[in-house]
């Protein structure tokens, strides 16, 4: 079986957002054409007749035709205040065009001139630092960032995006001491602020904190990848996981179209026919088969597939006086058999039953593993869409501590 290991990486999130930022700030810069005297600023006739066509231009979208006459208006200007509003637009318009390139040059530009009002600078430096991971310049985007920082002090989604940039270079020290300011004061982590941790917790080995976010990625936004992070984890446990939390968790990745290795389907398979559910076991492998995961020629599944329809062939014939026996008797364990004869043929409604009387104190002393009952009598609730007693019951099977990790995965589903 091919290893499922936790290397999401993380992505940009958070950086696409720059390309509003600059726009709103080309916008509110461009409000204010030049006049020919602007604050005791005198700007020739020359600038104006070139950087109104590229205004104009802007205000209709048409960036590439603002940026070429933005830069022939910065091109005439001479004086310090003439540079700075024609490097504002020629900015706002390479932004616009997603010339990142010619963006950062000019933002570069603007934010070195002496005189470029501090609120200028500052919504300049912000824009760029989301602009540098466009061309691979994720250096440049964590020094701007830690540079405008200085100044405002960081904003939670400063350090957010801090964090993302050190991500993205892998640098899981300082991304995750910049994720921790971000979520300060019990902010919850967002779906890509997770993944990153995952990343994190597998490469520094930590697989408790692994486990414990990606429960939390698959209970929040639930997917196989994340499915499948957990499994991985309680397959290649030491000590080795329990056999029927196993069953349970693979139960959970069939049930949820997320099982993607034919030994998962083959396992799950031996599993059902060593409790009784044969049926079920019967069912796994023709799916296994149909989707293609289980190859024709696997003998060693066919055979498995041959003896389930018989055993299920043999169940169904003698089902009912199973059920008259349970009834008569009082040990819970036949009553859990007969209820996992009946899950596995897919009457939820019986299964509950059987199971539920097989829990009771005056029978449930003969129980193996209470704790599986009560696992397959939530899924038996769920089947029949009553999660609140689905809750209950794998509440239940999370006391035990063979079986707390499986509770948790499918307390993930009510």
């Amino acid at each position: 079986m091919s290893m499922r290991v936790g290397t999401m990486g993380p992505s940009f999130r958070g950086v696409l957002g720059g390309v509003l930022l600059v726009g709103a700030l080309a916008v509110a810069v461009l409000a204010v054409a030049p006049r020919a005297h602007a604050e005791g600023q005198t700007v020739s006739q020359a600038v104006i007749d070139k950087y109104n066509p590229a205004k104009e231009a802007y205000a209709k979208r048409d960036y590439t035709s603002a940026l070429k006459y933005g830069k022939e208006a910065l091109a005439a200007a001479k004086s310090a205040y003439e540079k700075q509003v024609c490097l504002t637009l020629v900015w706002g318009a390479a932004a616009g065009a997603q010339n990142w390139p010619e963006a950062i040059e000019a933002g570069e530009s603007l934010i070195a001139m002496e005189g470029v009002p501090a609120a200028t600078k500052l919504s300049t430096q912000k824009a760029l630092a989301t602009i540098y991971p466009r061309v691979n310049k994720i250096d440049k985007a964590i020094a701007m960032t830690k540079e405008y920082m200085k100044v405002t002090g960081g904003s939670p989604a400063d350090w957010a995006l801090l964090s993302n940039f050190y991500s993205a270079q892998k640098d899981c020290p300082n991304g995750m001491s910049a994720l921790d300011k971000a979520l300060a004061g019990g902010k919850q982590a967002d779906e890509e602020q997770l993944k990153a941790q995952s990343f994190c917790a597998n490469k520094d080995k930590n697989t408790t904190k692994r486990l414990a976010v990606n429960e939390e990625l698959l209970k929040r936004f639930p997917k196989k990848d994340y499915y499948l992070q957990i499994l991985n984890i309680y397959q290649g446990a030491d000590p080795k996981t329990d056999a029927m939390a196993l069953q349970e968790l693979l139960r959970f990745g069939f049930d949820h179209e997320y099982l993607v290795e034919d030994t998962d389907y083959t396992k799950l398979a031996d599993y059902a026919l060593d409790v009784g559910t044969t049926a079920e076991a019967q069912r796994i492998l023709e799916k296994g088969f149909a989707k293609k995961i289980i190859k024709a020629g696997d003998k060693k599944a066919t055979a498995l597939l041959e003896q389930a329809k018989t055993r299920a062939a043999d169940d169904k014939k003698t089902i009912d006086q199973l059920d008259a026996e349970a009834r008569a008797g009082k040990n819970g364990d036949t009553d859990v058999k007969l209820g996992y004869r009946y899950f596995g043929t897919a009457q939820y409604d019986k299964a509950v039953e059987a199971i539920q009387r097989g829990l009771q104190a005056e029978r449930s002393a003969r129980l193996k593993r209470p704790d599986d009952a009560s696992m397959v009598l939530g899924i038996a609730y769920l089947k029949l869409k009553k999660n609140a007693e689905a809750t209950k019951a794998f509440t239940a099977a999370k006391a035990d501590p063979r079986m707390a990790g499986a509770a948790k995965v499918w307390l993930s589903a009510t």
